[in-house]
Parts: C-alpha cells; sequence; structure tokens
C-alpha cells in the first residue's frame, strides 16, 4: 500500500464514522446538549474538529480557499472564523451554529482532504510550509492562540497530515462517540 492510499484511507475511515457514527445517530437537534451536567456539546467539538483540518490543510499545506467559505450562509458564523481553534467550548457559538451545516461543513472539509490527496498525490512530506499567515488571515489572535501559533510553527507537512487531518480528528472523533453513548445513543 502506497503512503498516500495510506492516508486517504483514514481521512475516508474519519469521514465516514462522523457520518454513520455520530450524524447518524445524533439527532441534530440535540448537537447542542451538554450531558453528564455540563460537558462539551457535539456540534462544538464537530465545528473544532473541521476548522483544526480546514485551516490546517487548506489554509497551509494547499494555500487555498477555505471549504468554511461555501458553508457561512448555513452555518450562523461567517466571521472571525478562527473560534472553534480553542480545545474548550465557546458556549456563545454553540448557540448560534447550525447543528445540520456545521455536521456537513466537517464531512465536506474531510471530502476535500480526500479529493486533493487523491487528485494531487502527497505534498513534499518533509517541507516546513509557513504557518502563521494562514493563522493570522482568519483573524486568530496571537495573544490568546500564542499556543497554536508555537504548536504549528516550523512542522513539517508530514505532521499537518498525520495530526490535524487524521489525529486530531480521531482524537475528537472518539470524544464524540463517547459523548453520544452518555446520551443514551449507543447503537451497540
Amino acid at each position: 500500500m502506497e503512503l498516500r492510499d495510506w492516508i486517504l484511507a483514514d481521512v475516508a475511515s474519519l469521514r465516514g464514522k462522523l457520518a454513520g457514527g455520530v450524524l447518524g445517530l445524533i439527532p441534530a437537534e440535540r448537537l447542542r446538549e451538554r450531558v453528564d451536567g455540563g460537558g462539551i456539546a457535539p456540534v462544538y467539538v464537530l465545528w473544532h474538529l473541521a476548522r483544526h483540518q480546514d485551516v490546517a490543510v487548506n489554509g497551509v499545506l494547499r494555500g487555498v480557499d477555505a471549504v468554511v467559505d461555501g458553508w457561512v450562509d448555513r452555518l450562523g458564523i461567517g466571521e472571525d472564523l478562527w473560534r472553534g481553534l480553542a480545545e474548550g467550548e465557546d458556549a456563545d457559538l454553540v448557540d448560534v451554529l447550525d447543528p445540520e451545516a456545521v455536521g456537513g461543513y466537517a464531512l465536506a472539509v474531510c471530502d476535500a482532504t480526500a479529493a486533493w490527496l487523491d487528485e494531487g498525490g502527497l505534498p513534499a512530506m518533509d517541507a516546513r510550509p509557513e504557518t502563521a499567515g494562514p493563522l493570522a488571515a482568519i483573524g486568530t489572535p496571537t495573544d490568546r492562540f500564542d499556543w497554536l501559533y508555537a504548536m504549528w510553527d516550523g512542522k513539517p507537512t508530514s505532521w499537518f497530515l498525520q495530526w490535524s487531518a487524521v489525529g486530531h480528528g480521531f482524537n475528537h472523533l472518539g470524544e464524540l462517540v463517547s459523548i453520544r453513548n452518555r446520551m443514551g445513543l449507543s447503537p451497540f
């Protein structure tokens, strides 16, 4: 198996599990729900997962328009698109995001990443893309997100594919499955 095929299969697997194991089982009207007397709403986790992959793959690696640009009229947010990059929930954002649109956007980000890999193969995996520009372009505050600027700085292309496109996505998929199960929606 070629490395490109492996990464492509991981992105497709993430998309399939989000579609079937999360979005197919948690009704859209429950995506804002916080279980366990608090917690993070699934819609925020989906938004966070999608924003990281979109910015990392499309902004940093590809240098193209973000997938979110085609969704802003449906999402409930059209500016300050850096919101969602933080791990901690932005409660005000949860109240304005359209849950169905966020689910569609998350799947569209995975689709765009997979299409890029399928069409163009792999970029130079040891290249060190410029990261501050794409983060600044969406207005990411340097004082509040100094940790993200530092985390991404100097990382090779391989890291963005391994972590932002795959690992980070599966990490939050696990979180979403856990939330789904605590909602009483486990299919098992």
